[in-house]
C-alpha cells in the first residue's frame, strides 16, 4: 500500500508539472466569452437642464479579439427616477443595432429638469454573448442664465430707456444726455 501511495503522488506531481508548463499556452488559446463596449463619445457628459445634448452617446461593440461586432443589439438605459432624461423615442430606454463597424448611437438625449449625477447603462447582446458598460453623466443648472438676469436687473431695462436733453432751472440747455426709466431720471446733475 505504501508503494501505491508513493506512485500516486508521483503521478499527481508529474501531471501538475505538465499543467503548469502548459498553463500559459492553454490560457492564451482559451476563447474569451463576452463582448466589450467601448465608449467613443458621451463619457462624463454634462448636460444643461431641459436642453437636448449637442453630442449623442456613441459606443462601439468589440468581440474578445477586439474586432467590431456588426448586428449586435444595444440597449441604452437612463435612470427610472431622479436626475436623468429621455432618448429620441421619448423613453428612458432605447434599443439600437450596431452597424458593420460595430458602432451604435443613442441619438438625441433630452435631460430632465433634475440636477445631479447619474449613470446611463449600456448592454450589448450578440449570438448569446453580452457586454455591459456604465456611462457617467450629470445634469447641471445653467449658471449663465442667472448672470444675465442679474445684469438686466442692474441695468433696469436699458432697452426701454429714453434719452432726452434736460434744461436746468435757469432755462439753460444742458449738453449732458439724460436717460429716463419710466419716471426716474439718470444723467447730468441739475445745477
Amino acid at each position: 500500500m505504501q508503494l501505491e501511495h508513493k506512485g500516486g503522488r508521483r503521478a499527481v506531481a508529474g501531471l501538475l508539472c505538465t499543467l503548469l508548463a502548459l498553463g500559459p499556452a492553454l490560457v492564451q488559446a482559451a476563447p474569451q466569452n463576452g463582448l466589450k463596449i467601448v465608449v467613443l463619445q458621451g463619457a462624463d457628459a454634462r448636460h444643461q437642464l431641459q436642453q437636448i445634448s449637442a453630442q449623442p452617446i456613441i459606443i462601439r461593440v468589440d468581440d474578445a479579439n477586439n474586432n467590431p461586432v456588426g448586428g449586435a443589439e444595444v440597449t441604452f438605459s437612463a435612470p427610472v427616477a431622479g436626475p436623468g432624461g429621455e432618448f429620441d423615442n421619448d423613453s428612458r430606454t432605447i434599443r439600437v443595432t450596431t452597424g458593420m463597424d460595430g458602432m451604435a448611437s443613442a441619438g438625441p438625449y433630452h435631460p430632465n429638469g433634475l440636477a445631479g449625477s447619474y449613470v446611463i447603462s449600456v448592454r450589448a447582446d450578440y449570438q448569446g454573448q453580452s457586454g455591459f458598460a456604465s456611462i457617467q453623466q450629470s445634469n447641471n443648472e445653467k449658471k449663465s442664465r442667472m448672470k444675465l438676469i442679474a445684469i438686466l436687473a442692474a441695468a433696469g431695462g436699458v432697452a426701454g430707456a429714453v434719452v432726452a436733453t434736460r434744461k436746468d432751472s435757469d432755462s439753460k440747455a444742458s449738453n449732458a444726455p439724460t436717460v429716463t426709466f419710466g419716471g426716474a431720471a439718470v444723467g447730468a446733475p441739475i445745477k
